[in-house]
């Protein structure tokens, strides 16, 4: 069951990601693949939910509700309605929110980790380092939140 939950997952982020690119000009289904990579779990739910992290947010094709009727379970659901920006909502109330959850939480982490690789972009620029001050001080937040100090840097 959660190796079809896993595999199913995979699928739906690489048909929702088709033709997208990164900032740095790769195809963009490589970022939710690392991210979920680099949780290092058998996890197969929370690799789900990170592989599926921008799905919704990203894609006028995938609701929660379509993702249900996928076969996404409760869990993945509400890792990835943690993970989705809310309308009208601020960064840090998004990074607030995520905190709440624990596996949201995890997803995030690795999720900004890669996205602050300056391996990803072409050149950096002013704006990237603004951007990368503002992930860093998540990821400060995030871990100290949730106490994932010592799980990160073992």
């Amino acid at each position: 069951m959660s190796a079809n939950l896993l595999a199913t997952a995979i699928r739906i982020a690489s048909a929702a990601h088709e033709n997208q690119l990164d900032k740095g000009g790769s195809p963009y289904i490589l970022h939710p693949l690392t991210v979920m990579q680099n949780l290092r779990t058998n996890d197969h739910e929370l690799m789900a939910a990170a592989v599926l992290h921008d799905v919704v947010e990203d894609s006028n094709d995938w609701t929660p509700e379509k993702l249900r009727e996928a076969g996404m379970s409760d869990r993945v659901l509400a890792i990835l309605d943690c993970l989705t920006h809310r309308d009208g909502e601020g960064y840090e109330d998004y990074i607030k929110r995520i905190s709440t959850n624990r596996d949201a939480t995890r997803v995030k982490l690795e999720d900004l980790c890669h996205n602050m690789d300056p391996r990803r972009l072409k050149g950096i620029r002013p704006k990237d380092f603004e951007r990368m001050t503002k992930y860093t001080k998540a990821f400060a937040y995030l871990t100290r939140t949730n106490n994932l100090d010592e799980e990160i840097y073992q």
